[in-house]
């Protein structure tokens, strides 16, 4: 069972900059007048154009292709764009101000995968709290978040618990030991949660998104796990393991969190 963990991306911290809001949507330099309800609603014709160049009537085929090519000149956007329109972000508290623990990055990518969705880490600073960026299409990334923040309880939950028996060790055998038995329960997890993988059209949406709106500012963490070194490390694997044992994912999860919507609304605010 490895525990070396590739981490997702993360969006890189610049302590002497602090940001009163995210970036909105990326435009086209030529068109950043914009806003993202206005581009929203462009692309939104020209891919229902694009659908209809599919249409088997010729006609009808090479005038929505036609259409579809005056929109996209006119407004100077491409089809990566037109892509990128119909993803959307959902926001959840990570813990703490800065890069959240490789178990935690575990369990998002985890999630992420389980609901077609891309993720990013966002380290805050100052008075902001790091979050964690569910992107997808739909519901999907608000069902991400919603998850994420059931399972993130639970398993602070079960670490406290679980540290609360250390007493005995020495600080730096405790902060192993408790990172173990963190990685060890997400592993757990990660076995019961079902690959919902999106499309391929998702994934390249999810993609021009993420490129778009970053670019080049994304970093990969690779910041492996924590090692076990003694006896003591392997029983705290399998404490870790035991205790997500009882943990149970449900379609009624999904179903409750497609119930509230206010909870990503109520994220932003915090966020922005």
């Amino acid at each position: 069972m490895p525990f070396s963990v590739r981490c997702g991306h993360l969006i890189p911290y610049r302590p002497c900059v602090r940001f009163a809001k995210w970036p909105r949507y990326p435009l086209n330099k030529k068109e950043s007048a914009m806003t993202e309800a206005e581009l929203k609603k462009i692309a939104r014709k020209i891919a229902a154009c694009l659908a209809l160049a599919n249409s088997s009537n010729s006609g009808e085929a090479e005038a929505a292709k036609r259409q579809a090519q005056k929109l996209l000149e006119k407004y100077n956007l491409t089809a990566a764009d037109v892509d990128a329109a119909s993803v959307k972000e959902t926001l959840s508290k990570s813990g703490g101000k800065y890069k959240p623990p490789t178990y935690l990055c575990s369990l998002a990518a985890i999630i992420a995968k389980s609901f077609g969705c891309g993720w990013v880490f966002k380290s805050g600073g100052g008075y902001s709290a790091s979050t964690t960026v569910f992107i997808g299409i739909g519901a999907k990334p608000d069902l991400a978040a919603y998850t994420f923040d059931v399972l993130r309880r639970l398993l602070n939950k079960a670490k406290t618990d679980y540290t609360a028996t250390l007493k005995r060790y020495k600080p730096a055998n405790r902060t192993r030991m408790a990172a173990l038995f963190c990685e060890a329960w997400v592993w757990r997890i990660s076995e019961q949660v079902a690959d919902f993988s999106g499309t391929e059209q998702e994934k390249t949406a999810i993609a021009a998104y993420k490129t778009n709106k970053w670019g080049d500012k994304l970093k990969i963490d690779n910041r492996a796990g924590a090692q076990p070194k003694k006896t003591s490390d392997h029983n705290a694997i399998a404490a870790g393991i035991n205790a997500a044992a009882d943990v149970k994912l449900h379609k009624p999860v999904q179903a409750k969190a497609a119930k509230k919507p206010a909870l990503t609304d109520q994220r932003q605010a915090e966020l922005f």
